[in-house]
């Protein structure tokens, strides 16, 4: 059967291919290039196909997974594939995914007991064919602790000039987790920054998940808008090296994304924005009109950055595979040296060691720990 032009509708994995028994290993290994080609093998549908199906991919994408060229490992890119190709979170070891759950049949998330998923088993010591186990409150409020420990708030100024209105954002965190209520108290403002690859995105996402406050993330907030204004203008969608990317295109992107943000804020509710921000924490002047700007809001303003040395976060590059950055990962020797390592907010902030050699990898314990609360059943 000829493969559909992948203009035509989505495809999803036929529920014949989900049945059989090496459709099923290919999922709990998370073999990618195992599970597209039975896909290739048994529905006859082509790489274009696939890669027309998954948010963010394309055909030599797909051809670089398949002769391993390239892997999967990023819990985003997992994930965009289980929902693009209708692939059932159990299968790769995820929580159930949204389109799975019924609309009359969806309810709102529990915070006890938790549900440890299989792929999470073998990491705190559960037989992989033990039944599910249900750790008790405490002992998940416990572990936020123990991650939220190693978060570093610098002595003295804070680290900065710019003095910013106090914030417990431990306490915070946890008393939104334990009482469950996100909108209890004034709201905050949790900025988490750093450079491409230092693992912004996981952390804000387990302060997210955590307590349940909103979470804005630029690239998922602007990269389609980005990308087709950048062809517009007669550029490369991937760019964000230029002077036409920074000039015309980055200011509308931040613009926007805090337009959203200081609405929430409004409103009462508390949010977790991440984005590099290097230009914004390192002005005075930006600093001091975000903070008249949450003041004026009764919000509390946390600014966290991501620590991490120059070979992680060209590991995490790598394994995230992302088009946007294939310019950086070409010119990586350039790249490093346009940018200042030693840089940090000219505010007060808090810090979190990401790097390899780091006592705790924060954000992938971080990542998994969501994992667990988002499984709540």
């Amino acid at each position: 059967m000829p493969d559909a032009p992948p203009h035509h509708t989505p495809y999803s994995v036929s529920a014949a291919l989900l049945a059989r028994e090496e459709m099923r290993a290919a999922c709990a290994a998370r073999d990618f290039a195992a599970i597209f080609l039975l896909i290739r093998k048994y529905d006859h549908v082509g790489q274009d196909r696939i890669a027309a199906s998954i948010e963010g991919f394309s055909q030599p994408r797909i051809s670089r997974i398949v002769t391993g060229k390239a892997r999967v490992e990023d819990l985003d890119v997992i994930e965009r594939i289980a929902d693009g190709l209708r692939i059932p979170g159990g299968m790769l070891g995820l929580a159930t995914r949204p389109w799975e759950i019924a609309p009359d049949t969806a309810r709102p998330r529990s915070r006890d007991p938790l549900r440890v998923p299989a792929h999470l088993r073998d990491a705190i010591g559960v037989p992989t064919d033990a039944p599910p186990v249900d750790p008790r409150h405490d002992e998940v409020t416990e572990t936020i602790n123990r991650l939220l420990a190693t978060v570093e708030t610098p002595s003295g100024d804070g680290g900065g000039s710019i003095v910013l209105p106090s914030c417990d954002l431990k306490k915070r965190i946890l008393s939104a987790w334990s009482s469950g209520r996100p909108r209890e108290g004034a709201p905050v403002l949790v900025l988490v920054a750093g450079f491409a690859g230092s693992g912004k995105t996981e952390f804000a996402r387990f302060v997210s998940e955590i307590t349940g406050w909103m979470l804005l993330d630029k690239d998922t907030v602007s990269r389609p808008l980005t990308e087709s204004l950048l062809l517009s203008l007669g550029a490369d969608p991937n760019d964000r090296q230029t002077a036409i990317y920074r000039d015309k295109v980055r200011p509308l992107e931040y613009r926007c994304l805090f337009d959203a943000v200081f609405d929430n804020l409004q409103l009462g509710i508390s949010t977790v924005v991440t984005a590099p921000f290097l230009q914004e924490v390192a002005s005075e002047p930006w600093l001091q009109r975000l903070k008249s700007r949450c003041v004026k809001r009764g919000a509390e303003i946390a600014v966290v950055w991501m620590r991490c040395d120059v070979d992680s976060m060209r590991d995490y590059l790598e394994t995230r595979d992302a088009a946007r950055d294939s310019w950086k990962l070409s010119y990586w020797d350039e790249y490093v040296a346009s940018i200042n390592l030693d840089q940090r907010p000219v505010c007060t902030h808090f810090v979190v060691d990401n790097g390899r050699h780091a006592k705790t990898s924060l954000a992938e314990q971080a990542r998994q720990l969501a994992s667990r609360v988002r499984d709540a059943s």
